[in-house]
């Protein structure tokens, strides 16, 4: 009961009284409890603190067993002694092997693969274009580090590398090292201007143009000899420099056929060296020719090594040239027989080959002399001519310059005239001047040329004329039987009107011609020439003098025309002062000279509004700033040529009768200062005397003379003292 009851009181104190019982148990315990902290916490620290060694010795001990073993595309990463295997492979074996070194590692306890296996691709290209210091690369490549090396070999020497984003890293590549195998095929390529390098598995295509025949033959050698690594020559299309133009020359001199420029290959100089052999029985051979690029087809170029050949047969002493799709021929026919042998040829040349310059020299002609004579009907070609060529060129120029016309050819061929191109454009020019005439020749003796005839119209007189001025190369031209084209009747006009000048019609010469621009430039205060005349035969005697003599007298007209018909002469128009109409008529007769009757027709011209003194002043100032006073020699007589300008300026002046108007001479201060003065005021006084006939108030005008006291220009030039020798005009008010 007791024990029940202790045992009952022990239960129900299990909170209170029995606690004491179980601390001493828990005492009994702590020391366990604490060891095994204490072991967990050293795990902890352990771990933490040991870990980074060794994944670094790990990940040493990794790098340096793929080195070894040559999968150097692979890398291991390591969480402890957890290894992580990376990297994209070329095979399944390779992974195989990365994995089983690594797991064969001292200490690494897991091997996890996330390595990626590189796409296959059959067949392994890999291409490299040259241009200039410029290297475009463009394939696949077995690894990284090959296309380090790679780019790096491109870029040695200084060349500019592009491409090596579409260098794709793949499987395929041909056994050995991929990356030897391109660098090899890089420094061959390096050696060419530009070109390509292409590599197909094992094999290598090469393309390109050598900058020179010993990197031609460097590259050639090279590659035509043991390759490394296995691999085979596929393609070789490196060509030999361009010569442009490809030149080969023949010169036979007697019995020594002398060889020079270019040949395609050696096997085409032993060709040709039979086949001249063969074509000049006993002819010995100096061949100076280089290999080069450039020719035409290798059989058609042979065919015209050969046509060469048969020409040089019949020329002891000639040259044969060919340039590139071109023959030219040069030489003495020694007979007839050999010349007619070579015309044969000539028409005759080889496939693929055009003849631009046939040289041989026909029979001797003196004189060598030749003639085109034309006419509406006909036109005929006689004489000699230098070559067939020569011949053919004329006559084509002949039928086509005179479309229409009948052409009689009557040359010869034959030797001793001018060089052929010397005879071929006098041939081309006389043809020209020609085909401007109605009728007329040229005859022809060494290089004088005598064009005679009438042209057909004024453009076609001028176009010949100028032509003649520059004629061809070596030929003297001698033109003074071309006539301009006969005019009937023979008209010709001169029309002032609203400050511009118009000329029509037609003048005998160009000499004429530039003596009526003359008085038109000089007389007619520097108004607008309109001048549509034109040259033309059939002028009356002393045209020219007459013309120039109406237009003195059209200056002084306000606005007229002078009119020529023949030998009829007519000036009308008006002019501004009743004493101007009756000088301008009396001048004009005395000055006609038959065959010429002159007739006139003038009338007043209508008085201007007045205007202010300070206007009449511009408007003076205007007319003298267009032309000048000019005088007779060192006196003070007035030039007729000048009385126009004069009569001008009286109209202004009446146009404000209030205004007072001082005139003042000068001269240029050549010579003794006070007669300067004496001359600058008798030619003040001539000035003023000719207005007061022209109706201005002699007591409105004054005359000065300043001599040189007053020059506008240095005296140094003719044309500075041209300046300084003028007359001025000054108006000023009335004084109240």
């Amino acid at each position: 009961m007791v024990r029940q009851g202790e045992a009952n009181t022990a239960g129900e104190g299990g909170l209170g009284q029995g606690q004491p019982r179980r601390g001493k148990g828990w005492q009994r315990l702590w020391p366990l409890a604490a060891g095994l902290a204490a072991l967990a916490a050293l795990t902890v620290f352990t771990i933490l603190f040991a870990r980074g060694p060794i994944e670094a010795d790990l990940d040493s001990a990794a790098r340096d067993v793929l080195a070894r073993t040559g999968e150097s595309w692979a890398s291991a990463r390591f969480q402890g002694r957890d290894a992580t295997m990376e990297g994209e492979a070329l095979a399944e074996e390779a992974r195989a092997k990365v994995r089983a070194s690594l797991e064969g590692l001292f200490g690494v306890r897991v091997v996890r693969d996330a390595t990626t296996l590189l796409p296959e691709r059959h067949p392994f290209t890999f291409s490299a274009v040259k241009d200039g210091r410029t290297i475009a690369l463009d394939g696949y490549v077995p690894s990284a580090d090959a296309l380090v090396r790679i780019v790096g070999a491109a870029r040695s020497g200084g060349d500019q590398v592009t491409g090596q984003n579409r260098l794709v890293r793949a499987r395929g590549a041909p056994p050995g090292d991929f990356a030897a195998l391109v660098i090899f095929g890089l420094g061959q390529l390096k050696r060419l201007p530009s070109g390509r390098l292409t590599l197909s598995d094992g094999a290598i295509a090469l393309e390109g143009r050598a900058r020179d025949l010993a990197s031609y033959d460097e590259v050639a050698q090279t590659l035509h000899g043991p390759l490394p690594g296995g691999m085979v020559l596929a393609r070789f299309e490196v060509r030999p420099p361009v010569a442009a133009p490809f030149l080969w020359s023949g010169v036979r001199d007697g019995t020594v056929l002398r060889l020079s420029g270019y040949v395609p290959s050696a096997d085409a100089r032993s060709e040709v060296a039979k086949a001249l052999s063969s074509t000049v029985p006993g002819i010995g051979i100096k061949d100076d020719t280089l290999l080069a690029d450039g020719a035409p087809s290798a059989e058609l170029w042979m065919r015209a090594v050969r046509f060469a050949g048969a020409a040089l047969a019949q020329l002891p002493e000639g040259r044969v040239t060919l340039s590139d799709s071109t023959i030219s021929i040069e030489g003495a026919a020694p007979s007839f027989t050999s010349f007619d042998i070579l015309l044969t040829l000539r028409r005759q040349p080889p496939e693929g080959f055009q003849i631009v310059r046939f040289a041989v020299e026909p029979p001797r002609a003196s004189p060598f002399t030749w003639q085109i004579e034309r006419s509406p009907e006909q036109v005929r070609l006689s004489g000699f001519a230098p070559s067939e060529e020569a011949r053919r060129l004329l006559l084509d120029a002949a039928r086509s310059g005179f479309q229409g016309v009948p052409v009689a050819d009557d040359l010869q061929l034959a030797s001793g005239g001018p060089a052929p191109e010397v005879w071929a454009s006098a041939a081309s020019f006389a043809v020209a001047q020609l085909a401007r005439m109605h009728a007329g020749s040229a005859e022809v003796s060494g290089t004088r040329m005598v064009l005679s005839g009438e042209a057909a119209d004024s453009a076609g007189y001028l176009a010949v004329m100028q032509a003649v001025r520059t004629p061809p190369a070596g030929v003297i031209v001698d033109a003074k039987g071309v006539r301009p084209p006969a005019i009937s009747p023979y008209v010709f006009s001169v029309r002032r009107e609203a400050g511009e000048l118009t000329v029509s019609g037609f003048y005998p010469d160009e000499a004429a011609h530039l003596a009526i621009k003359a008085a038109l430039e000089r007389d007619f205060l520097r108004e607008k020439v309109n001048d549509v005349s034109a040259v033309g035969g059939g002028a009356p005697s002393g045209f020219r003098d007459a013309v120039l003599a109406g237009l003195a007298q059209l200056s002084r007209l306000s606005s007229g025309e002078l009119s020529v018909a023949d030998a009829q002469m007519r000036l009308s128009g008006t002019v501004l002062d009743t004493t101007v109409g009756g000088e301008v008529e009396a001048a004009l007769k005395r000055a006609a000279r038959p065959p010429f009757v002159v007739e006139t027709a003038l009338q007043l011209a209508p008085s201007a509004p007045p205007v202010s003194v300070a206007e009449c002043g511009r408007l003076v100032g205007e007319l003298l700033s267009r032309g000048t006073v000019r005088f007779v020699g060192a006196t003070a007589d007035i030039d007729p040529l000048s009385r126009g300008l004069v009569d001008r300026i009286a109209a202004v002046l009446k146009r404000c009768p209030d205004g007072l108007v001082r005139v003042s001479g000068h001269t240029d201060g050549i010579g003794d200062a006070a007669a300067n003065v004496r001359l600058s005021e008798a030619r003040a006084k001539a000035v003023v005397a000719a207005l007061a006939a022209e109706g201005i108030a002699p007591d409105r005008l004054t005359a000065a003379g300043l001599g040189s006291g007053q020059p506008v220009a240095p005296n140094d030039t003719e044309a500075g003292r041209a300046l300084n020798r003028r007359i001025e005009v000054e108006l000023k008010e009335r004084a109240p």
